[in-house]
């Protein structure tokens, strides 16, 4: 085992398990998340973190570039699938967030194009649905150079997996129901900042209290 893990399982056991016990002991036979956070699998994103939430709170799901498959494209990604039906049939959360972030790998290797993935076939196909993205950015740039082109890349990568989302027949039930929110974010990891989109406006904003 790996000695920083085998500190942080310690440090777990002795520590944080005692300050929380009482919480553990609520969840030993069940979960009721109000939330399902669908995040990038970059180490530096850490979904509980960024949330201040506590075990049993968020029902994650994390993959590379924080993807929601399309029900449009074939074969079907049952993972991801599964975890979304369960999140919303079973758990019956109230929101989904969809978290993309800066510096994030797999949006770069789409931007630049996946023909260059050769020593990485299953994540060369993988992120073959982004390719379109790269007209978007370059369309996007042209009326701005606010942004970077690996910035706008992200952005419209949360976008499309928020539109995906809205694909599915259940999610839009009871979005127009009331009874979810969707949400689309992107976290920036040096200044710790998140924009949420705004659908309406177009555009990525601040939080407000």
């Amino acid at each position: 085992m790996n000695s920083i893990i085998k500190r942080g399982l310690s440090h777990f056991q002795k520590k944080t398990y005692k300050e929380h016990e009482e919480l553990f002991h609520s969840l030993k036979d069940k979960q009721q998340p109000h939330t399902l956070f669908i995040a990038c699998s970059d180490s530096r994103v850490s979904p509980e973190l960024i949330t201040n939430s506590l075990p049993g709170e968020i029902f994650t799901i994390r993959n590379i570039a924080n993807t929601v498959p399309s029900l449009q494209i074939v074969p079907f990604d049952f993972t991801t699938f599964s975890s979304i039906e369960y999140a919303i049939k079973v758990l019956k959360v109230e929101q989904i967030i969809i978290c993309g972030h800066s510096n994030c790998g797999g949006c770069a290797a789409a931007l630049l194009g996946t023909e260059a993935l050769t020593d990485l076939p299953y994540t060369k196909e993988y992120l073959k649905p982004l390719a379109h993205l790269q007209k978007k950015v370059e369309e996007k740039q042209t009326k701005t150079e606010e942004f970077s082109k690996a910035t706008l890349m992200e952005r419209e990568n949360v976008i499309e997996q928020l539109q995906h989302l809205y694909e599915y027949p259940q999610i839009q039930k009871r979005v127009e129901h009331g009874e979810l929110t969707l949400e689309a974010w992107h976290y920036d990891i040096d200044s710790g900042t998140v924009l949420i989109y705004n659908e309406n406006t177009d555009e990525f904003q601040p939080l407000t209290e």
